[in-house]
């Protein structure tokens, strides 16, 4: 199979290596890219949106020249995801999301936050000239990476980079996805402390007869559980 492996928020195609290794000793093709707004570094964040993102990665998808793929989207890439197989549902074979946020036409990730959270990233933002949102590192090692090796989670800091406020604040445009979605997994990761489980829960019931799989580990279960989360995927992604 060919897997498009999308990241979430904070973090870029690089979370996927180990995962991506695994699937490919299976026999599987992987692309795992990094999103726009998400590069290491002294990129440019200002004015990048959910709906930019999602441009970007459509047409990196075509650069390759990747057709019959499934795509995976976690967390903040639920989204991403959604607004590729909108654009590319001939292509698209199968979407899974991994404790993703799964939305509507016209919603954005704020819409489906509990809100604190909200206010949180508009008063972060609000204290950076290009519009981010930094993670705080004690609050990744609590939340995301909870039960996580220090070697596990000194190898990950560095690379954290500030999540552009459009991609959680922008509403997505979707005019076609809901009108003949592709067929969808959604894996819960057993572990995961970032939100409460029934949020995800929710987004997963809005999906028409998804496949719901459960995986070990975190939030971040491809940087802590990366075998068990390939192993999951491939099962989420058979027809």
């Amino acid at each position: 199979m060919q897997f498009v492996l999308v990241h979430g928020g904070w973090q870029g195609g690089w979370c996927w290596d180990a995962v991506a290794a695994h699937l490919r000793a299976g026999g599987h093709d992987v692309f795992a890219p990094t999103l726009l707004g998400s590069e290491e570094g002294a990129a440019s964040r200002d004015g990048v949106t959910l709906n930019t993102i999602g441009d970007a990665l459509v047409r990196a998808i075509g650069r390759q020249g990747l057709g019959d793929f499934v795509l995976v989207g976690h967390s903040g890439g639920g989204p991403v995801v959604q607004y590729v197989a909108d654009r590319l549902r001939e292509e698209t074979r199968r979407i899974v999301f991994v404790d993703a946020w799964v939305l509507r036409d016209g919603e954005a990730i704020h819409d489906v936050l509990p809100r604190h959270f909200v206010a949180a990233d508009h008063a972060a933002a609000a204290r950076h000239p290009d519009r981010t949102i930094p993670i705080d590192h004690e609050v990744w090692k609590a939340h995301f990476m909870n039960g996580a090796t220090d070697a596990q989670f000194a190898a990950v800091m560095d690379r954290l980079v500030p999540v552009p406020l459009g991609w959680v604040a922008e509403p997505i445009s979707l005019p076609r996805f809901w009108e003949t979605p592709p067929p969808a997994g959604y894996i819960f990761l057993r572990d995961d402390q970032g939100v409460p489980r029934a949020l995800f829960q929710e987004m997963a019931g809005r999906l028409a007869n998804p496949r719901v799989l459960e995986c070990d580990g975190p939030h971040e279960a491809m940087l802590t559980h990366p075998e068990a989360l390939a192993d999951t995927l491939v099962v989420a992604a058979k027809d």
